[in-house]
Order: structure tokens, then sequence, then C-alpha cells
């Protein structure tokens, strides 16, 4: 069947998953594509923050291009969820996915890196306890301007930050340790929200202090280093420990939120 214009405009959203569903024709799937589409650029530009830098935004719209497809192929209606709702969350997952498996961190930044992190380690067997960051960067045999500077480029590319792992929620507004007040427009759905309060719940008190500097009270890595007399690098250690943590959450929590589809 060749679909005129006319008839693209007049069919109902209703009949036009009932006549996929019918005959899964892919005529009929393009048309949900397009209607659909506008949400993989939503979240495309959303996420531009964690490949800006590296990729190209088309590159990351036919990623979630196939994302949608993808989801298109499992939805279903029966189950009373929102397509927007079900999509957004399988496109984000699936754009942050591609852009980890692209390694563009530069390899020099993940030598230094390696480096001062032995640095620690071998410090702190010989001493006893944490070393300052001037120990570590003299035993590196480098001034601190230039250990700050590897610590530095390693924050920038380490990980995702945990509003990029949400698209558009905003952890700034995720009040820890008091109430957890996140405006309900900033998530998809509550049961995310509740998903999200119980991954920070159970991240160790390190991990919830620093998120909570971090995003709460907006301040710098190396000034929470300061506040809590440990190095640059083992705050950032922490920060991305509990980054990861929480990713992995949203992950389960989207994987799970898929079968039940």
């Amino acid at each position: 069947m060749v679909l005129t214009n006319d008839y693209k405009a007049d069919i109902s959203e209703d009949e036009l998953w009932k006549q996929y569903y019918a005959a899964r024709d892919t005529q009929m799937r393009n048309l949900i594509i397009e209607k659909y589409s506008y949400l993989v650029k939503i979240i495309a530009l959303k996420l531009r923050g964690i490949y800006q830098n590296y990729g190209d935004v088309e590159d990351i719209v036919n990623e979630g291009i196939i994302a949608l497809m993808d989801v298109i192929e499992k939805y279903d209606r029966s189950k009373n969820t929102r397509f927007e709702t079900y999509a957004s969350i399988r496109i984000k997952g699936a754009i942050i996915d591609y852009v980890r498996k692209q390694d563009w961190i530069p390899r020099k930044i993940k030598s230094d890196y390696k480096s001062v992190k032995e640095a620690e380690d071998e410090l702190s067997n010989r001493l006893g306890r944490a070393p300052k960051d001037s120990e570590i960067a003299e035993h590196l045999k480098m001034d601190i301007k230039q250990y700050n500077s590897i610590i530095n480029n390693a924050y920038g590319t380490s990980i995702l930050s945990f509003e990029e792992l949400l698209g558009e929620t905003n952890l700034k507004e995720f009040d820890i340790g008091s109430g957890y007040a996140l405006p309900e427009n900033e998530i998809e759905t509550k049961e995310l929200y509740t998903v999200l309060v119980e991954g920070v719940e159970n991240l160790n008190e390190k991990e919830k202090l620093v998120i909570s500097l971090y995003y709460k009270e907006e301040i710098k890595l190396k000034e929470i280093a300061d506040i809590l007399n440990i190095s640059n690098s083992r705050v950032s250690q922490i920060h991305t420990s509990a980054l990861q943590k929480l990713e992995k959450v949203i992950k389960d929590y989207s994987n799970g939120y898929t079968k039940n589809i």
C-alpha cells in the first residue's frame, strides 16, 4: 500500500498503531517514526554536552532513530503506558551507550591519570595514609599546576555528569538529605524518581556527601577535596564511583521497564 500525503494527515494515532500491529507493515512503521522523530531530536539536543566536542549531532540523531525503531517493535499499547515516556527512556539509554562505546577520551589523558593513581596508591601504602596532592605531585616530579591540570582533564572526560545520565533532569534541585525536592516535570515518571531516591540512599556516606556538595551546593571537586582533606584524585574516584552506581540503577530500571511493557 502506497500512502498519500492526504492519508498521512487524516489517519489517527490509534488507527496508525492498529494498522501497524495488524501487519507490522514497514510503511506504517515509517509513519510512526515520522510522528515521533521529534523525540530523538529533543533528546539529542539535551544530551549535546556529552558529545559536542567529539561527535557529530547527525550521528547521534541516527543512533536515536535506530533506538526509536527498536522501541516501536517492542511497544505494547495494551499496557497503558505512554509511548513518549517509554521511548524517551530507551532513546536516552541508547544514545548514552553509543557515546560511551566511542571511547573518545584521549590516550594521553588516560595515561597521565593512570600515573597519578599509581603514585597515590604507592604513597598510600608507604605513608599509611592518604597522600596530599603536593606529595603526589612531588613523587611524580611535577609542579602542582601540572598535577591539577591532569586531574581537571580527567574530571572533564572520565564520566557523564548526573544531569547527562537523565538528560533534562537537573540534580541541582535534587536536595540530597532533605526531602529530595525534584520538580515532577523534570523527570519522565514518578517511578523513575522513586528509583533514583533509592539509588542515592544506597550510596555510601562519602559518595552521598560528594554528590550533595557537588550538585546541590555547587562546590568544585577541588574544593570538596580540601573540605574532606583528601586528594583531588581521591574525590574524583568517589564522584565517579557514585555516578557509576546511579547509572546502573537507571539502566536496571530502564531494562526492567522494557520487560514490563
